[in-house]
């Protein structure tokens, strides 16, 4: 009976070792890199994502602006403003609206007491699933300054800003043409799958590379129709969003290509 006993309590111990979830480490000030866990990509396409945070510890000023780039993006990073755990909750959704994965991540955040250097963004581990993750990046994210790794992130804001219009005048228009910018990209590649998950919308999808003198950089912008009216134009735009809500849209003259 004994030996029986014993053993009970050995298996109770292994499903409870099994089902508890590992703890994330890491700094006050520092940010944390997160991603879901997926069995193949192909179990995210077309998906749309939702963190947020279901536990954090008293007095922080976390909240779901905190997530950078932003909290619907595939994997996202945050900077802890106090010590304690905080409990990151992700929702996967399937294109026909239904949940294909939530999960709950437990991240175990102290303070630095190193004196080491800080180090850059650039210099950080990230998995190569969440290396070979595209991720869209809106000329309006104001994104192309890389910031060092342990400043705070600027106070969240509630809107988005409206794209530079002083950006981009090297670029040759076609003045009485319109059409519609859905989105910018910083790889062919990545620009190439937003045209794919956005294939079965119907939609006259085209993309244009960009070259912008301002910061010697190359965009590729997922761009759809050409309209010789303004009104026309807006009015498509309007109608566009109510499919895509988390699509910052905008109205651009047609460019020449470059």
């Amino acid at each position: 009976m004994k030996n029986l006993t014993v053993l009970l309590v050995a298996i109770l111990l292994i499903f409870m070792t099994c089902d508890k979830t590992e703890t994330i480490p890491g700094f006050v000030g520092n940010p944390i890199y997160l991603a879901p866990v997926i069995e193949t990509s192909e179990d995210t396409l077309a998906c749309t994502y939702a963190w947020s945070f279901s536990d954090k510890p008293d007095g922080s000023n976390m909240d779901i602006l905190s997530f950078q780039p932003n909290s619907r993006s595939f994997n996202v990073s945050f900077v802890p403003d106090i010590p304690g755990e905080y409990t990151v909750a992700y929702n996967i959704v399937g294109p026909d609206g239904k949940t294909k994965d939530k999960q709950d991540l437990l991240c175990e955040v102290i303070e630095d007491t190193t004196s080491a250097a800080p180090i850059q963004e650039d210099e950080y581990a990230l998995s190569e699933e969440a290396l070979n993750a595209p991720l869209p990046v809106y000329e309006d994210t104001k994104t192309t300054t890389m910031k060092p790794a342990y400043t705070p992130p600027p106070p969240p804001k509630q809107t988005y800003p409206r794209p530079r219009l002083d950006r981009g005048k090297n670029i040759p228009k076609i003045s009485g043409n319109y059409t519609i910018q859905i989105s910018s990209w910083k790889t062919y590649a990545g620009a190439e799958r937003a045209v794919s998950l956005l294939s079965s919308l119907g939609l006259d999808l085209y993309i244009q590379k960009a070259y912008f003198n301002e910061t010697g950089e190359n965009w590729y912008r997922v761009r759809t129709g050409n309209f010789d009216s303004r009104a026309t134009a807006r009015q498509t735009m309007n109608n566009l969003k109510a499919k895509l809500p988390h699509e910052q849209l905008w109205l651009d003259f047609v460019r020449e290509d470059q």
